[in-house]
C-alpha cells in the first residue's frame, strides 16, 4: 500500500513540475524577447512544438476563419483573424498583384456543427495564423482564370468574355421586334461602387424627361466604359470615367450613328411583305378610315420593346473554359423549348381555338389532358395542361392598337317574383352598336398575353337586351297517401278523360295536402263523393275524391302534409281508393310528373 502511494505521489509531482515549467516559459520568454536585441530565442521557442501547443490552448470561444465557406484556420478572436488575413494578402501580392476571387468570413465555432471539421485543429496566433491563411490561397488562385461577365435570368446563367458581347447578344434578341430601332438596350450602373452587379434596362431613344433629351447611355465604371449599343467609345482611354451622355448627340455635320442605322433599316424595309401596308397612293383594297378613326389612331405603334424577366449581369473571374463565344450564347438564349404551363378556359373556347392560341395541335392538348376527348369535356374556368415554347431571353412588346368593331351591351335582367326560378322572358330585343377602341396590347414574343383598353369612341350606341327572369321558388308536391299503389292512371278510358290518378288504399287511410293552400271545397261533389279541393294561389288546385270523412272546412288554410281527410269509397266508385287531381288554370294535368319531380 505504501509503495503504491509513493508511486502516485511521484507522478503528481512530475506533472506539477511540468506545469510550473510551462507557466515560467510563457511568462519569461516574452520578457526575454523584449530585452534582447535578437529574435533568435523567440523564434526558436515559437518553433518548439511543446511551446506552440501550450500557446494554442484557448479557454474561450474559438473563431473559425472561412474562405469560400471552407474552414482554413482557428483564431482566438475575430480581430486577430482579420489582422492575420490582411497580412496574408500582403504576402500573397508581395511579388505583384495576382487575381484572387475569394469570400472571407468569420464565425464562432459550433461544437455540434463544426466538431468533425475542426477536430485536430489548433488555435493559431500571429505569424502562424497568417501563414495558415496564406497557404489556403493556393487553391483559389486565378492563373487560368479571366475577367468575364455572367448573365443571370431566373435560374439560367451564361458567361461571356466582355460586356460588349453580352449587350450585343441582348440587342440582337430585342432588335427582332424593334423594327423601327426606337429603343436601346443598356445596363443600369450598380447601386454602389462596392457591387459589381448590373441590371439590364431598355430606354426609348431620344426620349425626353423634364424637357431634357435622354441619350440612352448609362454611366458605368471607368474601366468598363461602353456604349449601350455594345460599341467601344473612341478615345476610351482618355475619356474613361467622364460623362458619356453626349455620345448619342449629333456631330459637327448634324448627323448621328443612329441616323445611319435608321437609313439602313429604312432601305431594308422599303419592300413590304405580303399583307403589309400599301404604298402611298395605292388605295386599292385599302379600307376607308374615318376622320375619327384616324385621329384616335394617330399615336398608335410600338410603345416598348424590352425583356419579360429581370436580367442581371455580374462581373466575375472564371476559368476560361466556362466562357462562351457570342454566337453560341445568342443561339442558346433564343432557343425555344417547350415549358409546361396552365391555360384557363374562357367563354367561347373550344379545343381548336385553344390549340391555335397556344401554337399546339388538338391532339397535343388531348395527350396532356387524358380526361378530355371532345369539346363537351371542357367548361368555363377549367385549367388545362399545355406547353409553351419558351426561350431563356423572352421579349416583352407593348403596342397601342386602334380598331373599329361592333359591340353588344351586357344583358339587363329584371327580377320578377311572379315567375318561377328558371323561367325568363325577353322584354326588349338588343341591337349591336359600333365603337372605335384603342388598346394597349402586351405580347410575349409573338403571342398576345394581355390587353388593356385605353380609349373608346362610340359611333352607334348599342341597345341592351332586357330579360325578365323569375325569382319565385317552384312549388313542390308530395304524395297525398303513404302507400302509392296506382290502380288507374291519368288519361282517356272508355272514350272519356280520366282527369286524375287512382290509388288503391283501404277505407280510413289518412289523406294529406299535397301542397299548402286554402280549402275551397269540403263536402259532397257529385261523382267525386266526399271531396276536398285546395286552391294553391297561382292558378293551381288539387282534388281529393271518394273520401269517407272530411277533416277540414271551406276557407281554412292548410300546410303541405297536413291531414285533410280519410280515404273511402263514396260517389261513383267501384271500390276503396283515392282519386287525386292537379289542375292548372282549371285544366286537369297528369299529376305524376309533378309528384315525381318533387321527390
Amino acid at each position: 500500500m505504501k509503495k503504491y502511494k509513493f508511486k502516485t505521489r511521484m507522478q503528481w509531482n512530475w506533472y506539477r513540475a511540468a506545469l510550473y515549467g510551462a507557466v515560467a516559459v510563457i511568462l519569461v520568454v516574452p520578457a526575454a524577447g523584449n530585452l534582447s536585441d535578437s529574435t533568435s530565442i523567440r523564434q526558436k521557442l515559437e518553433e518548439n512544438p511543446i511551446v506552440s501547443a501550450i500557446s494554442s490552448i484557448s479557454f474561450g470561444p474559438k473563431v473559425k476563419v472561412m474562405i469560400n465557406g471552407e474552414i482554413v484556420a482557428l483564431a482566438k478572436s475575430e480581430e486577430e483573424a482579420a489582422e492575420a488575413y490582411k497580412k496574408a494578402r500582403l504576402a500573397y501580392n508581395a511579388e505583384g498583384i495576382k487575381i484572387l476571387n475569394i469570400d472571407v468570413t468569420y464565425g464562432e465555432v459550433d461544437k455540434e456543427k463544426d466538431g468533425e471539421t475542426v477536430k485536430g485543429m489548433r488555435v493559431l496566433r500571429d505569424e502562424n495564423l497568417s501563414n495558415a491563411i496564406l497557404e489556403s490561397f493556393g487553391k483559389y488562385g486565378h492563373e487560368n482564370k479571366s475577367l468575364a461577365y455572367t448573365m443571370r435570368i431566373d435560374d439560367y446563367t451564361v458567361t461571356l468574355g466582355s460586356m460588349e458581347e453580352l449587350v450585343s447578344v441582348l440587342e440582337q434578341a430585342q432588335g427582332k421586334y424593334d423594327s423601327e430601332d426606337a429603343f436601346q438596350v443598356g445596363l443600369k450602373p450598380p447601386a454602389s461602387r462596392n457591387v459589381t452587379m448590373y441590371e439590364v434596362d431598355v430606354v426609348e431613344k431620344n426620349s425626353t424627361v423634364d424637357g431634357e433629351t435622354v441619350s440612352g447611355i448609362f454611366q458605368i465604371p471607368e474601366r468598363q466604359t461602353v456604349l449601350l449599343t455594345g460599341a467601344e467609345i473612341e478615345g476610351n482611354e482618355d475619356t474613361a470615367g467622364e460623362d458619356t451622355g453626349d455620345e448619342g448627340q449629333a456631330g459637327e455635320d448634324g448627323s448621328t450613328g443612329d441616323e445611319e442605322q435608321a437609313d439602313e433599316a429604312g432601305s431594308a424595309g422599303d419592300e413590304q411583305p405580303e399583307g403589309g401596308q400599301p404604298e402611298e397612293g395605292d388605295s386599292e383594297g385599302a379600307p376607308e378610315i374615318s376622320e375619327e378613326m384616324a385621329a384616335q389612331a394617330a399615336d398608335d405603334g410600338v410603345k416598348y420593346v424590352g425583356f419579360l424577366d429581370t436580367i442581371q449581369v455580374m462581373e466575375t473571374y472564371v476559368d476560361t473554359t466556362f466562357i462562351k463565344d457570342r454566337d453560341t450564347v445568342f443561339a442558346e438564349v433564343t432557343q425555344e423549348n417547350d415549358e409546361p404551363s396552365i391555360y384557363v378556359v374562357e367563354p367561347g373556347d373550344c379545343l381548336s381555338i385553344i390549340a391555335e392560341k397556344n401554337n399546339m395541335s388538338v391532339e397535343q392538348i388531348k395527350e396532356l389532358n387524358p380526361h378530355i376527348e371532345s369539346d363537351d369535356d371542357i367548361y368555363y374556368d377549367d385549367r388545362l395542361n399545355i406547353t409553351v415554347p419558351t426561350a431563356a431571353v423572352q421579349i416583352l412588346v407593348e403596342k397601342q392598337e386602334t380598331y373599329e368593331e361592333e359591340y353588344n351591351e351586357d344583358i339587363v335582367y329584371e327580377d320578377d317574383d311572379s315567375m318561377y326560378i328558371g323561367e325568363s322572358e325577353v322584354v326588349q330585343e338588343g341591337t349591336p352598336g359600333r365603337h372605335i377602341v384603342t388598346d394597349l396590347v402586351t405580347y410575349k414574343g409573338d403571342l398576345e398575353s394581355g390587353r388593356e383598353q385605353l380609349a373608346e369612341n362610340v359611333q352607334v350606341a348599342a341597345i341592351a337586351e332586357v330579360v325578365r327572369r323569375g325569382t319565385k321558388s317552384k312549388p313542390t308536391y308530395m304524395y297525398p297517401v303513404t302507400n302509392w299503389n296506382i290502380t288507374s292512371n291519368f288519361g282517356y278510358r272508355w272514350g272519356r278523360l280520366h282527369a286524375g290518378t287512382d290509388v288503391g288504399v283501404p277505407v280510413g287511410t289518412t289523406v294529406r295536402a299535397s301542397r299548402g293552400g286554402q280549402v275551397v271545397t269540403a263536402g259532397w261533389v257529385g261523382g267525386y263523393g266526399n271531396c276536398v279541393i285546395i286552391d294553391h294561389g297561382d292558378g293551381v288546385s288539387t282534388r281529393y275524391g271518394h273520401l269517407s270523412e272530411v277533416s277540414v272546412s271551406v276557407g281554412q288554410y292548410v300546410d303541405q302534409g297536413q291531414q285533410v281527410a280519410l280515404s273511402g269509397n263514396t260517389g261513383r266508385s267501384t271500390g276503396p281508393h283515392l282519386h287525386f287531381e292537379i289542375r292548372i288554370g282549371g285544366e286537369a294535368v297528369d299529376p305524376m310528373p309533378y309528384l315525381t319531380q318533387s321527390n
